[in-house]
């Protein structure tokens, strides 16, 4: 693969911060653009955390509404406390990227592969592919007998069907904002700097294994979780690629968890969001098959159904490369 005229290429290309002197010694490059993805991640949505808690904590003992206390301790966990943790915990990802790029890297945030013709199909398309994979996942259960729909809630008990409509909206737009945080960095950030130095497979193999060591420290995570998840990088980095930016797999990344959680009933990535969902589906079969408590997954169905998206994109890659030449 060549990044020659992908969106790869805007790293190289406005980036006044090169990381050259550091790009020739491969593992210490690797681990400090790691840390770099980290620490602009976490340290300050940490911060930030830690701040609004005590300052929370301070106005309500110094008012005396100790009742304050414990309404927000309740809405933490609440629908609507995941929801907000959603929006602004990824939203501020997102900013904090915005800000390293813009002020230490000096180029404009649309190098990181935003700018692109027909946004709104390519996401659209995204979305779709997103809806058909979850749907084959959910098919195969269905008719193996490993998953079914159930009638009173197991996770949903906060709205089920209609009354849960609202809900599932709102963490329509968490997840939209939650993927694309997720892409801009592991997809949009490490990735095009990686192949500044290295070539574009070594820099898919490295963003792949962070990305699923990302969620090592989800409930209910094991082997094949990770397994799943780097080569879901895998999958998105070459999606990435073929679709010349990343408004694609935004959508698809979105979709993915919001359609899985919110419309199926499902864990994500081991973790229930909202506890709200259109249907509820209780998953019966072996663990490994349908991922368990972890979600789909966590199981072989979706390994199955990742290689065969990597299979098909990679394809469509050399076939336009071939023409290319």
């Amino acid at each position: 693969m060549n990044k020659t005229n992908t969106y790869l290429d805007g790293f190289s290309t406005y980036s006044k911060l090169t990381y050259n002197k550091i790009g020739k010694y491969k593992f210490i490059f690797w681990l400090i653009v790691i840390l770099i993805a980290l620490a602009i991640q976490y340290i300050p949505t940490l911060t930030l955390g830690v701040l609004i808690g005590i300052c929370i904590g301070i106005f309500m003992i110094v008012t005396g509404d100790l009742v304050g206390i414990s309404n927000m301790e309740s809405m933490s966990v609440s629908p609507m406390g995941d929801w907000l943790n959603l929006i602004l915990g990824t939203g501020f990802v997102i900013l904090c990227f915005f800000i390293y790029i813009k002020l230490f890297e000096k180029r404009p945030f649309h190098t990181i592969g935003l700018k692109q013709d027909r946004k709104l199909r390519k996401y659209i398309i995204g979305a779709s592919i997103a809806i058909a994979m979850q749907l084959s996942y959910f098919l195969i259960i269905l008719i193996f007998g490993w998953g079914e729909v159930v009638s009173q809630p197991i996770n949903a008990t906060a709205g089920m069907g209609i009354s849960a409509v609202g809900l599932v909206l709102l963490f329509l737009l968490g997840f939209m904002i939650q993927g694309a945080s997720e892409e801009i960095v592991v997809r949009g950030w490490m990735m095009p700097v990686l192949s500044a130095h290295y070539k574009i497979p070594t820099a898919i193999a490295i963003t792949s294994v962070f990305f699923g060591l990302l969620h090592i420290f989800n409930p209910n995570i094991n082997y094949l979780s990770i397994i799943n998840l780097i080569l879901y990088g895998v999958f998105a980095a070459l999606y990435a690629i073929l679709d010349g930016g990343l408004w694609g797999i935004f959508a698809q990344h979105s979709i993915w968890n919001w359609f899985m959680g919110n419309v199926l009933g499902l864990p994500v990535s081991g973790i229930i969001f909202g506890n709200a969902s259109i249907i509820e589906t209780k998953l019966i079969g072996p663990t490994f098959i349908t991922g368990g408590s972890f979600g789909p997954e966590g199981g072989v169905i979706v390994t199955l159904i990742e290689i065969i998206g990597i299979t098909v994109v990679a394809r469509m890659l050399m076939k336009r490369d071939q023409k290319a030449e």
